[in-house]
């Protein structure tokens, strides 16, 4: 299957220790990193076989009921409706999104969850620009600005434990954006409330705007590059990453 676009970023994504695969289905592109001493090629395609099955729950749903699928806003969903859909609807109403804002953060909580079914404790998923990261360590990720003077040379700390860390853009991806943000990262500990924000931040028109968004939001923390200017929230800070 072909990429809808390159993730070129993925070559800094390399921790000591770790085994990496990717996974493709639907929209979902998903690269994985797992110990190497828990790798292997049932796990992988376990992993596979529980995407392909999450995607269709999601876009079943979404044909029975296609706000869910459009709506920039909330949207209520029934009772019955797939953990995965009830999971999207609870985060994107917390900062006033439509559903599909959590898609990528959520089809990576749920992988996590499957990996730790199948006995895997630390990971990295990485889903179109957004993280779910579980490790004992602190993880660096590359700080994706769309800007050369701070691409390849910033990253984000990501402090040991269990984080969800989303970046969204007016400027690159597939995701709609309504505002003129060149990137907005958010950390929260959940994977689906940290994509839900980043649509949110990355609606932003203004540094004012950004702002006040950031100020609306119940984040670790959030950094949003727009005109030039970061607008930073929280823990969320850059580090210089040394030259090879």
């Amino acid at each position: 299957m072909v990429r809808p676009e390159k993730r070129y970023y993925r070559r800094f994504q390399n921790p000591k220790g770790f085994k990496s695969f990717e996974v493709i289905a639907g929209e979902s592109d998903l690269w994985i990193a797992v110990p190497e001493s828990l790798y292997s090629p049932d796990l992988r395609e376990g992993i596979s076989e529980f995407v392909v099955e999450l995607r269709s729950q999601i876009e079943v749903y979404g044909s029975s009921k296609e706000e869910f699928f459009t709506s920039l806003t909330p949207v209520e969903v029934e009772p019955i409706a797939p953990k995965v859909v009830r999971k999207m609807a609870v985060e994107c109403r917390k900062c006033g999104v439509g559903p599909m804002a959590g898609v990528a953060g959520a089809v990576n909580l749920f992988v996590g969850r499957k990996l730790e079914e199948m006995g895997v404790n630390q990971f990295i998923i990485e889903n179109g620009g957004d993280l779910f990261i579980k490790r004992e360590e602190e993880t660096l990720s590359l700080l994706i600005s769309m800007n050369p003077k701070f691409d390849g040379k910033f990253g984000i700390l990501v402090p040991p434990g269990e984080w969800g860390l989303s970046t969204s853009s007016s400027k690159f991806g597939h995701s709609l954006s309504l505002g003129r943000v060149q990137s907005a990262t958010v950390l929260s500990r959940d994977p689906v409330f940290s994509d839900c924000c980043a649509t949110y931040l990355g609606n932003s028109t203004s540094p004012e705007d950004a702002l006040r968004r950031l100020n609306e939001l119940d984040v670790e923390g959030a950094l949003v590059f727009i005109d030039g200017k970061f607008v930073i929230k929280g823990n969320l800070k850059p580090v210089l990453i040394e030259p090879a």
